[in-house]
């Protein structure tokens, strides 16, 4: 009687780990959801074709890249920027050399709309969307230092 009463509550633990884990969103779901949630609370012109969210705070080098990204397609209208965790906006104004309230492309995020809430929240991110709709994303981390290069390349293909 005790190894079947063993047996059950064995056999009952695996379920509910088996359930707990199968329940549980992956990284990737969450940050969709949460970039979903975000574009749906600021007025992104329908044109826009990819959003770059650009932290001030994080990876450095990811960062570094991203305000040359911004310096470089600031005024491409396909591109929707926001910028979040911005310590200091007149720092950034500075080292990209734009004057952030003349670009209606370009949204400050105060509020923190657009944090992904994982650890890829401290990468810059490229959202494709569609229709105000979030159609993939992807981080410049050192996991991917190639995310920039890969707008770059649709942009260019873009414009032919």
């Amino acid at each position: 009687m005790r190894v079947i009463r063993n047996c059950f509550m064995a056999l009952l633990s695996c379920i509910f780990v088996v359930t707990f884990y199968s329940c549980k969103k992956s990284a990737h779901e969450i940050e969709t959801q949460n970039l979903s949630s975000a574009i749906s609370k600021v007025n992104i012109a329908n044109h826009s074709k990819w959003i770059v969210i650009l932290p001030g705070l994080g990876c450095h080098g990811c960062i570094q890249e991203g305000e040359d990204f911004v310096k470089k397609y600031i005024q491409n209208k396909s591109i929707f920027f926001v910028l979040t965790n911005i310590s200091s906006l007149k720092i950034l104004q500075q080292k990209i050399g734009v004057q952030i309230k003349n670009c209606p492309n370009v949204y400050v995020d105060y509020d923190g709309l657009f944090n992904t809430h994982t650890d890829n929240n401290v990468y810059p991110c490229i959202v494709s969307v569609e229709n105000g709709k979030v159609i993939e994303h992807e981080f410049q981390s050192p996991k991917n230092g190639a995310a920039f290069y890969n707008l770059r390349s649709k942009i260019i293909m873009e414009k032919q």
